[in-house]
């Protein structure tokens, strides 16, 4: 039986379907044994409402939680944050690493009997010099899912990155613009995903927007979400109704009444909203470096899939994606509403996973 380790910032469980959470899925069904280690989960973490926390608490050591899949976690009070403060940011990152080494007692039997380990952008990345003391000959795969110079982590860790990322075999992402980045011999294109099998055709779900607007645009998740500009979006366009689905940390002034803020909920839920939508909103902050959300964000693969137009900043628009709108394109309203669904045919996770194993 081959063995995959994978260390993420995600829990395995969690409604909040990423990446991670396919390819270990994938590789399950393709009969490999994973173990699913959670970095970066911390008490403070919870204190502070983290949206990737979950209110099933993770139990330390190793847990099975499905068929083939294990759970690997052990509790820590800190984990990579930003204060805004350099000086105590560094101290609070030599903190980190010292105490990651409780993970050497968890990490060890799984990492000496794994075929690979496949790592995630962020606080997993820190546990790679662990990984190569433990096992100095096992196969570690980067696998990029986010730029993190546009995520709110300590500087220490967005500097750290080149060198972490130099110690692994390999670095896979799906965005050319952001392998470019890395100098390293073996950088690999692979496409992110959609889970075909998971999803649901818009007539074999309900409607969740009725009684209906003219038309319903949905943002499915909230991360590197841009408030202002989605407001005045709505504010400017009444006819629309605006959903927002992922939890936010506050609610933003002067919320238009058609701008509609769901929270937090269960995967499928959320693929009915985007089913039956009219519009996919990709309201990501309009800053430098924000293209290579065109490969790598879930959400418009997900709108893609569905074949909706998709509305956001002017920068993220591509002529290899048709579909993308920016805001400021003086017919965006009229190209949205006028769309004709082109559902595409994009990857299933499966081939990514295939892809990072090979």
């Amino acid at each position: 039986m081959k063995r995959a380790l994978l260390l993420s910032t995600h829990l395995p469980w969690s409604d909040r379907r990423a990446s991670f959470h396919w390819i270990a899925e994938a590789l399950c069904g393709a009969g490999w044994q994973v173990d699913f280690a959670t970095v970066g989960q911390s008490r403070l973490a919870r204190l502070r409402g983290s949206g990737r926390h979950s209110d099933c608490q993770p139990v330390a050591g190793r847990a099975e939680v499905a068929p083939g899949l294990w759970h690997l976690f052990t509790p820590q009070l800190l984990h990579p944050l930003r204060t805004g403060l350099s000086p105590l940011d560094h101290g609070l990152g030599v903190v980190w690493r010292r105490a990651s080494r409780k993970w050497v007692p968890i990490l060890r039997p799984s990492l000496l009997r794994a075929d690979v380990v496949i790592v995630e952008s962020g606080a997993p990345l820190t546990l790679v010099p662990l990984l190569r003391e433990i096992a100095p000959r096992v196969p570690i795969v980067y696998r990029v899912n986010d730029d993190l110079t546009g995520m709110r982590l300590p500087d220490w860790l967005k500097e750290a990155e080149a060198p972490l990322a130099a110690m692994c075999d390999r670095i896979s992402l799906a965005s050319a613009e952001l392998g470019r980045r890395f100098e390293h011999p073996n950088v690999t294109i692979d496409p992110m995903g959609v889970p075909r099998g998971a999803l649901p055709s818009k007539d074999s779900t309900l409607d969740p927007f009725l009684p209906r607007h003219p038309m319903e645009a949905v943002c499915a998740g909230t991360s590197h979400i841009d408030f202002p500009t989605l407001c005045d979006w709505a504010a400017g366009h009444a006819s629309w109704r605006c959903h927002v689905i992922g939890g936010v940390k506050a609610r933003p002034p002067s919320l238009p009444r058609n701008l509609v803020l769901h929270g937090e909920m269960p995967y499928r839920d959320m693929l009915s909203f985007v089913a039956h939508a009219d519009v996919g909103l990709a309201a990501y902050r309009d800053r430098p470096g924000v293209e290579y959300q065109r490969a790598h964000s879930n959400r418009i693969q997900l709108y893609r899939h569905y074949g909706l137009p998709i509305l956001g900043p002017e920068r993220l628009c591509h002529p290899s994606i048709p579909a993308l709108v920016g805001y400021d394109a003086p017919d965006a309203a009229f190209r949205c509403e006028t769309w004709t669904r082109r559902p595409e045919r994009l990857p299933d996770w499966s081939e990514l996973a295939r892809a990072l194993v090979q």
